[in-house]
């Protein structure tokens, strides 16, 4: 793939981000896919406590997530994973979707291009499922930038 096609039709800058979705999942995906970073990202995750204290760890924890599904809570809840240079954000915001974010001014270059592939790829195979790059807010088909289906990578 040529990084120039790459930059200039998938992580072109025009000041919004780029969202990673994985339609249609459950718990269990969840935390299929927290395990997977877990083990083998550097995270930052971010919540409150029960106490209403402001508590950052290594590590993303399924409680405080589960509970702001089940409406026990309603506080901000957020992951940063850093895939070898690309920061990856992760809100929360419902179990039946896994959305990250990505800055498309991280990728810099076809390296980082390949590293988010690698991780995209990962997703797909451990959730057996298709994992989407698209630009933000994504709603409809023609918006897909990149498709990931296990090993198989299509970029539109």
């Amino acid at each position: 793939m040529n990084w120039k096609y790459l930059k200039d039709n998938i992580y072109f800058s025009d000041g919004s981000l780029r969202d990673i979705y994985v339609l249609n999942t459950s718990r269990v995906d969840w935390e299929n896919w927290i395990g997977f970073v877990n083990q083998n990202y550097k995270i930052e995750f971010k919540y409150y406590d029960r106490e209403g204290e402001f508590v950052s760890n290594d590590t993303i924890i399924f409680e405080p997530i589960f509970k702001r599904w089940d409406g026990i809570n309603d506080l901000i809840i957020d992951a940063t994973i850093d895939i070898g240079g690309i920061l990856v954000k992760c809100y929360f915001f419902s179990e039946d979707a896994i959305e990250n974010d990505i800055t498309p001014l991280e990728v810099k270059s076809l390296e980082h291009h390949h590293r988010l592939m690698e991780y995209l790829s990962c997703v797909s195979k451990i959730l057996n499922k298709e994992v989407l790059l698209t630009i933000e807010n994504y709603s409809s088909l023609p918006e897909k930038l990149i498709t990931v289906n296990n090993d198989h990578v299509l970029i539109s």
